[in-house]
């Protein structure tokens, strides 16, 4: 037997926030106001565990060799360095049995597993700068949100959360070791269905795989990735051979057992990486070029209201706090940029596509009213093509929308404001407070990625839930009858009419008549869409076709600190919103029949069986 032992280290760039969940320090919260901490080690330092980063990397592999095997690449064929087999002794099992018991897997209960100990080992990133003081303050920044109730608009009573996370910015190493057995024969009866060892040619190849992958800027790690959180940039990734034994029999002296254990020396020998070739599907990329007239805000933790609002007061005791808008935390705050998180941006998409597909239920009297004001519950029970896009509590949504951060943050305007006691009519006392609100703002382009691979996903899990479930469905579809008329449509239709709904969001948004941002009931968040571009994607019979950039001269930047509105901003608003239902109507497959596939969750957790009321083909 002969083995190699290889090391790869990875320099990588945060291009947006990272947060990683770590054990709860509160049992049974509430969630009203607790911090949810970033991940750390014994140590009390900020970590990404190994785990994290395998899960990730593995997930991404799998989608790129299933993309090679699909292409029909000799690498993944029987005999190849990516094969089934090889792949299984790379990672140690058949990702489609991850986590598995014996009878799951359709074996004796008694019989070993097929798995093997990984080839690789991913270690933690600690981040010692990070430590908490012997006070138990983390100098994490945080940033806070809150979910919104579906039947009253405003803020969902115990949805108040804030997390810590690390800045944009923030630079680690990726470090991967790795080892290859070459000639090693398993001869025991017990071995027998157990992966073999990953020979030394195959580790290598999956390591230059990884970098590959790793290049494509598909990869997020973390949780949070809806929102665009998690995005890595690759800086040059180096190769090493830390050891290795050409024969066992060699090893005839300690000094020759001591190297092949740990190395011959520190650095190692230097390897090239062969990269090209390898890559992941590209996401359907919507990208919205806009500015707004009337300026957006939504604010900064109060906690920094607070601390700035001491300051001030501390040199002149009449001083009034500020209430700034929400700034880049990944550099100094006064050169920081503004910033409308991609939740934000993600739950005004998702909260306008809900009231859509709830209006187009309640018209045909398939719509049943919330009964609970839990956030989760009204989640889990939003229309089908809703949750296929944006996700719930069972499985993550197929849409990114990207944080949106200012290029020129414009001219600064402090608002103050009174609030009324409702009793006397008079001013409350304390009730004065002051709002800073930049106008002529000039914007980065809001980006939303659509994983169709993703969508078709969520579309088969929930799908395979509700024939387990209603077994009836299926045996109606194959005895022809009525009630099985829906079962014609596919998994690409329900894609393509979930795709339309979001479509009819962003027409309103191209309207103007969907704002963002906080204040919007004041006259803020007001969004002026000048162009937009579709870069498209397919998979598996879901297309979402390309659409080079359309827009209207009469919707670009002004260029001044405000902007009055005018009617041919007006009909160009309207013009562009024609556009993009035009495009939906006539580029997206059985667009007209989006509707059809649209169900309530609700009502199907109100009847025994789905009956005649919920087929709409």
């Amino acid at each position: 037997m002969t083995f190699t032992r290889y090391e790869l280290t990875i320099p990588v760039e945060l291009t947006s926030e990272l947060h990683i969940g770590g054990v709860d320090e509160v049992p049974d919260r509430d969630g009203e106001g607790t911090v949810i901490r970033f991940c750390r080690n014994g140590l009390n330092e900020p970590t990404i565990p190994g785990r994290s980063i395998r899960g990730a990397v593995r997930a991404a592999c799998d989608i790129a060799r299933q993309a090679l095997k699909g292409a029909g690449d000799p690498a993944t064929q029987n005999g190849g360095v990516f094969s089934k087999a090889s792949w299984v002794s790379l990672w140690g099992d058949d990702t489609d049995y991850t986590g598995r018991s014996a009878n799951d897997r359709g074996l004796p209960s008694d019989a070993s597993l097929p798995i093997r100990k990984s080839a690789l080992t991913f270690h933690a990133v600690s981040f010692p700068d990070y430590k908490d003081s012997d006070s138990g303050q983390s100098p994490l920044p945080r940033r806070h949100g809150v979910g919104i109730d579906r039947t009253t608009g405003a803020a969902s009573d115990g949805a108040l959360y804030e997390h810590e996370f690390l800045p944009r910015g923030t630079r680690f190493d990726i470090r991967i070791t790795a080892e290859g057995r070459d000639d090693e024969t398993m001869k025991r009866d017990q071995s027998d269905g157990i992966p073999g060892p990953a020979s030394s040619d195959t580790v290598k190849k999956l390591l230059e795989f990884i970098v590959n992958v790793l290049n494509s800027g598909a990869i997020c790690l973390g949780g949070r990735t809806g929102s665009g959180q998690g995005k890595i940039r690759v800086n040059e990734p180096k190769l090493r051979r830390l050891s290795g034994t050409t024969d066992a029999g060699t090893l005839t002296t300690p000094a020759d057992i001591l190297n092949a254990l740990i190395g011959q020396d520190e650095e190692g020998t230097s390897l090239p990486l062969e990269l090209g070739g390898w890559t992941l599907e590209e996401p359907a990329r919507i990208t919205i070029e806009w500015w707004s007239p009337t300026g957006i805000f939504i604010a900064e933790d109060e906690k920094l209201t607070k601390q700035r609002k001491d300051e001030a007061q501390k040199k002149d005791s009449s001083a009034n706090g500020v209430t700034e808008p929400l700034r880049d935390p990944s550099v100094p705050w006064d050169e920081a940029q503004l910033l409308i998180p991609g939740t934000s941006i993600r739950g005004a998409l998702r909260s306008r596509a809900s009231r859509i597909a709830r209006t187009v239920l309640a018209a045909r009297g398939d719509l049943e009213p919330l009964a609970s004001h839990d956030i989760h519950e009204q989640i889990a029970h939003e229309p089908n093509l809703v949750r296929y896009m944006f996700g719930c509590t069972d499985y993550r949504g197929a849409v990114t929308v990207h944080d949106c951060r200012s290029i020129e943050r414009g001219t600064r305007v402090e608002v103050t404001h009174n609030a009324i006691d409702r009793w006397t009519g008079g001013v409350i006392d304390g009730g004065l407070f002051t709002e800073a609100v930049y106008l002529g703002t000039e914007w980065e382009p809001i980006q939303i990625d659509i994983d169709l691979r993703r969508l078709l996903k969520n579309i088969k899990a929930e799908k395979a839930l509700e024939d387990k479930g209603n077994p009836a469905n299926t045996n109606e579809a194959e005895n022809g009858s009525d009630n099985g008329k829906q079962s014609k449509a596919t998994d690409a239709d329900y894609a393509h009419a979930s795709y339309v709904l979001l479509g009819l969001a962003l027409a309103e948004l191209a309207a103007g008549t969907l704002p963002l941002g906080s204040r919007s009931t004041r006259g803020l968040g007001q969004v002026v869409v000048s162009s937009i571009d579709i870069r498209g994607s397919a998979h598996e019979g879901a297309k979402i076709p390309t659409k080079e950039r359309f827009g209207d001269q009469a919707l670009e930047h002004p260029g001044t600190a405000a902007s009055s509105p005018t009617q041919d901003r007006h009909d160009a608003q309207r013009k562009l919103a024609g556009n993009v239902l035009d495009y939906l109507r006539e580029d997206i497959e059985g667009a007209p029949k989006w509707s059809k596939r649209l169900d309530d969750a609700t009502e199907k957790d109100s009847t025994e069986s789905k009956g005649e009321e919920d087929t709409h083909e």
